[in-house]
């Protein structure tokens, strides 16, 4: 190993790229690391760990020039080569059944020892050649040139092992898209192009031999998921309140909630359901049968074979507990080509214990039952709000603008109207946050914004769309009577102090305006003519308005 720290290397392209992509993981390892708690936390920064082992030993394979260090560098990797796809089908199964459990240090060692052993065999394939053939050699006799790897049996007996896993990954992620929809879906489908990708270059390798700069293509390939990540966690908020809403509304229910499949398995429970069951959260209750189901699952089986629909409540009493519980039953549905298609049940165990005691009592209890209904309806519309919204400005954000264009367009089109959209970009915004600070940057979106919705009309609608740029449509009937209502913004904007921590700042606007339907009918033309109508604004000195089409 030390004489390969110090023979001959070189910085090409390749190894440049590698690291910069490790850079980059690193970095959103550190971000992860930041966030709030979320089921497969733990297992989702040690899958970035062992993306950065792998691609800085891919990177230092690709720099030295001898073939014995090219080896011994291929030869470090094997352990996150072996605990990549280990670790992501532990978080996989983690986050998609929302277990917040730690892996028990048992379990932990058990996903140990493959990873360590083929790394021992690696670094041991001098005697044995397990791994890698006598045959191994440069592919030309050029300095530094790739390596042809002739593979060992270990080597396919470990690719199988890792391939084992990526199927449990992809059926798994699979499954959850084909029963999401919404921005669930996105996330999951997002998760299959993660499992994808890497599978696919590494398949491309091992099967038909394929290189990338004479290299296994696999870390090359981190670029990408690297990209699906970065726009999941920063882009999408995978990991912030939409994740989590499932798990939170469910939480949210004081009294017993179980989620079962078609099989009548027990896929998901609150902590009510946990606790009336004598089950500890951390226990292994997920997947069990409900007619196995501790003191209440078989009264429960027997329920659901007399239920008729979902509007029929049933009374559960457990003598045993002196507790008797109205039954509420949710049929999961799907629909296909052929109809709706049944996924499971979600039942609802309502309290009323009360109900034999008074009928006063019973009053009460419908009323807290209720509050409790409304309050997880509140918590679902605040959870959606906020999924449209930017969390810097309060302005809505790109996810809802698509909707609420869809829905203006249906209505011109309807009435036989118009609109007009407005690109806004704040003048040398970047010239104030390298002066001031990210801080009074943020300060100064803040103050515009508020500006905005103060003076804008209830009809218009602001988007904030990244950066310091902003989109308003308006549903001006004369384009002139747009454009001069924008003027008059950006002469007020320029003429208004923006108080920010470091005392007030002037800013000033610039604006390209299109309009539709005469200009375009989608929201990418229309967006692509204002662009260049704003730049023309910038081009012309800023701080003006321009149209399109018009010099």
């Amino acid at each position: 190993m030390t004489a390969c720290l110090f023979s001959a290397w070189s910085l090409t392209p390749p190894v440049l790229f590698t690291l910069i992509v490790s850079g980059g993981v690193l970095l959103l390892a550190l971000k992860i690391s930041h966030q709030r708690l979320f089921a497969g936390r733990h297992s989702f920064i040690w899958i970035h760990i062992a993306s950065i082992w792998w691609l800085v030993a891919a990177s230092l394979e690709m720099a030295f020039y001898s073939p014995e260090c090219k080896t011994f560098w291929a030869s470090m990797a094997w352990p996150a080569i072996i605990a990549m796809p280990t670790l992501w089908a532990v978080f996989l199964w983690q986050y998609l059944n929302s277990s917040f459990t730690r892996l028990s240090r048992k379990r932990k060692l058990l996903l140990a020892i493959m990873p360590l052993a083929v790394w021992l065999l690696a670094l041991s394939n001098p005697w044995h050649h397990w791994i890698y053939s006598p045959t191994t050699a440069p592919i030309n006799a050029t300095p530094g040139a790739a390596l042809d790897y002739q593979h060992g049996p270990l080597f396919y007996m470990a690719a199988l092992y890792v391939y084992g896993f990526m199927c449990f990954c992809m059926i798994s992620v699979i499954r959850a898209a084909v029963l999401s929809k919404g921005l669930y879906l996105g996330h999951y489908l997002a998760f299959i192009v993660i499992t994808a990708v890497p599978w696919a270059a590494n398949l491309s390798y091992v099967v038909f031999g394929w290189t990338l700069f004479g290299f296994d293509p696999t870390p090359f390939s981190f670029a990408v998921t690297l990209v699906a990540f970065a726009w999941l966690v920063i882009g999408a908020g995978l990991f912030d309140v939409l994740p989590l809403a499932r798990h939170l509304l469910l939480e949210a229910m004081h009294d017993p909630a179980l989620v079962v499949d078609s099989n009548e398995r027990v896929i998901e429970a609150n902590l009510a359901a946990l606790s009336l069951a004598d089950l500890r959260p951390e226990t292994s209750w997920q997947g069990r049968d409900l007619q196995h189901w501790p003191v209440y699952g078989t009264h429960l089986q027997s329920l659901l074979a007399q239920c008729r629909d979902d509007h029929h409540e049933q009374l559960l009493s457990l003598e045993s507990h002196q507790r008797h519980y109205e039954v509420r039953v949710r049929t999961i549905t799907r629909q296909a080509r052929e109809g709706f298609i049944t996924l499971g049940k979600m039942l609802y165990l309502r309290d009323v214990t009360q109900r034999h005691l008074s009928e006063q009592k019973l009053a009460e209890a419908l009323a807290v039952s209720e509050k409790r209904l409304s309050i997880i309806s509140d918590l679902h519309d605040l959870l959606r709000e906020q999924a449209f919204r930017d969390p810097l400005t309060g302005l809505f954000n790109r996810r809802y603008l698509d909707e609420y264009f869809a829905r203006e367009m249906a209505r011109v089109e309807r009435e036989n109207g118009s609109l007009t959209l407005a690109l806004i970009d704040l003048d040398h915004f970047k010239r104030l946050n390298d002066t001031h600070g990210h801080l009074v940057g943020d300060d100064v979106l803040k103050a515009v914004a508020g500006f905005f919705l103060e003076n804008l009309r209830t009809t218009d609608a602001v988007f904030r769309i990244g950066g310091e740029e902003f989109l308003v449509i308006m549903s001006a009937n004369k384009v002139c009577e747009a454009q001069a209502r924008l003027q008059k913004l950006c002469s007020d904007l320029s003429a208004t102090p923006l108080l920010t921590r470091k005392g007030n700042h002037q800013i000033t606007l610039s604006a390209g305006l299109s309009r539709a339907p005469q200009q375009g009918k989608t929201l990418d033309e229309l967006i692509h003519k204002a662009d260049a109508a704003l730049y023309a604004a910038k081009h012309g000195g800023r701080n003006q308005i321009h149209v399109w089409g018009e010099s």
